[in-house]
């Protein structure tokens, strides 16, 4: 137990340890979670073990060892132990001392990533790891964070739904689903969001989150952009250091779409927009307090629920995490004074359930109202002037060209229209200034792929230009970053409010 934590133990469950890619056949590596070195090795066959790091010799640090064929070799006098923690050979001994073991840790090596089973009391696991599928996803996107946290702060982020208007630029945003079951746990929030943090300023997405917890130390979060049919999954692992620092490992996948160049671009564009906004929560995780009793109010998200599902997770009795819950009750010297507190509960109860929305703390109330928004500026299409047909959009193109958008970009811009009425035609952008023209480029920037009527449909704000090309209506050749900035080099009629 820190000052700062007041949790009785470690929270026990699956963590992850490491990735996989970290560590290749015939490897050894010490990590140090848990307030303890752990040392990992993998066999050359490729089967993975994680063992404390004395040996039982003479208590030599085992992770300064080798691999050697299937078995780790103690850096002092060479004792050979298997993936199972068992001594098989001691080199100058006729024979092996029967107890002669490493002690190991449960294990699991899934979905790209090195988990290990953390139990207070000694136990084995409670529960096993959901396998996820990997087909129609792409490869794995990696990185490791390291900050002074607790496992249980970083999952609360997950029903703290007032924090995500101030820190990421979030509006409107309900949790329309809890649902709590032993060690697991799912929240589905839905809320608008800007597209800045996509490289997409003038875009306003409708999103739905859809996040599962196994334990508070792995939650796995479905994201998906409904107003451009894309959806990506980011799996995030706090592993407590000690017990006032926390590691975070976090694994990023995007949905295959049909068209593999656009797939990888908008896999990449997510990826770094998850990295660069989790990022935000990091200030306010690493200098704030534990609140025991926090004073909360409506619309903070269901966090007193939150909590008490997560007390399962450490040593009983938990008297310190109770308290964390129960109002301070002291001096009760007479039956009088604790019979008025109970008709004041009894009162207040059924204040509560005449008007739950009078209660700031209503850990019921996952339906919460929409939070005010801050002074942004948001773009809001009006209903523009209506293309009679894609040539008129074109003889407009030099007219809505945008000089200051295009500041010193040097590009070509083409579109390849097929159907009935087929049409191809680029524009030439430098020094501020565009030509459009007629034809084929010979090596353009940007090409857009698409049929006449879809792009009709698009231009007229009937269709969704990211959601015709994630379900592959059209193809985009080029870099995404660059089709994204269309918008503002060739604005249709909007205003700003």
């Amino acid at each position: 137990m820190s000052e700062r934590f007041p949790f009785p133990s470690f929270p026990r469950g699956w963590f992850v340890i490491a990735f996989s890619h970290e560590l290749a056949p015939g490897a050894v590596k010490t990590v140090h979670y848990f307030d303890q070195d752990i040392v990992l090795f993998r066999t050359q066959s490729g089967r993975v073990s994680a063992v404390d790091k004395t040996c039982p010799h003479l208590g030599a640090h085992v992770g300064g060892g080798r691999v050697e064929g299937e078995c780790l070799r103690c850096p002092f006098h060479g004792w050979g132990f298997d993936a199972h923690g068992k001594c098989i050979d001691v080199p100058y001994a006729p024979k092996v001392p029967p107890k002669a073991a490493l002690r190991t840790w449960p294990l699991r090596e899934q979905n790209g990533a090195l988990f290990v089973y953390y139990d207070p009391e000694g136990a084995g696991p409670a529960w096993d790891l959901p396998v996820l599928d990997e087909a129609g996803w792409t490869p794995n996107q990696t990185i490791r964070w390291e900050i002074a946290s607790h496992p249980q702060e970083i999952a609360e982020n997950t029903v703290d739904s007032a924090h995500l208007l101030p820190v990421h630029d979030v509006r409107d945003t309900k949790i329309v689903a809890l649902e709590q079951i032993d060690h697991t746990m799912r929240v589905v929030l839905r809320f608008v969001a800007s597209g800045a943090v996509i490289q997409m300023p003038d875009e306003i997405n409708e999103v739905e989150l859809d996040v599962r917890l196994n334990g508070i130390g792995q939650m796995i979060s479905n994201t998906h952009v409904i107003t451009a049919g894309l959806r990506t999954r980011q799996r995030i692992h706090p592993t407590p250091i000690n017990r006032e620092r926390v590691a975070i490992f976090a694994i990023g996948n995007t949905q295959v779409m049909p068209d593999p160049q656009y797939t990888q671009e908008i896999d990449q564009i997510f990826w770094d927009a998850f990295v660069a906004d989790f990022q935000k929560d990091f200030p306010n995780w690493e200098h704030k307090a534990y609140l025991a009793q926090p004073m909360l109010a409506a619309g903070d998200g269901p966090i007193i629920k939150y909590r008490r599902w997560a007390k399962q997770f450490y040593a009983a009795p938990q008297a310190r995490a109770a308290e964390a819950l129960t109002p301070p009750v002291t001096m009760l010297r007479a039956r009088g004074v604790l019979s008025e507190l109970l008709d004041r509960a009894k009162t207040g109860l059924a204040v509560l359930r005449s008007s739950q929305d009078a209660s700031p703390a209503n850990e019921n109330d996952t339906h919460q109202a929409p939070l005010p928004s801050r002074d942004i500026a948001r773009v809001v299409p009006t209903p523009q002037a209506h293309f009679a047909s894609v040539d008129a959009y074109f003889d407009e193109l030099p007219r809505r060209f945008d000089a200051r958008a295009a500041g010193d970009l040097v590009a070509v811009y083409q579109w390849v229209l097929t159907g009935a009425q087929p049409r191809a035609s680029y524009a030439e952008i430098a020094g501020g200034t565009i030509r459009v023209s007629d034809g084929m480029h010979t090596a353009p920037t940007v090409t857009i792929e698409m049929s006449t009527d879809d792009y009709l449909r698009m231009i007229n704000g009937d269709l969704n230009g990211a959601l015709a090309f994630s379900t592959g209506r059209g193809k985009l050749r080029g870099p995404v970053r660059l089709a994204m900035k269309m918008k503002s080099l060739f604005p249709l009629e909007r205003i700003v409010s």
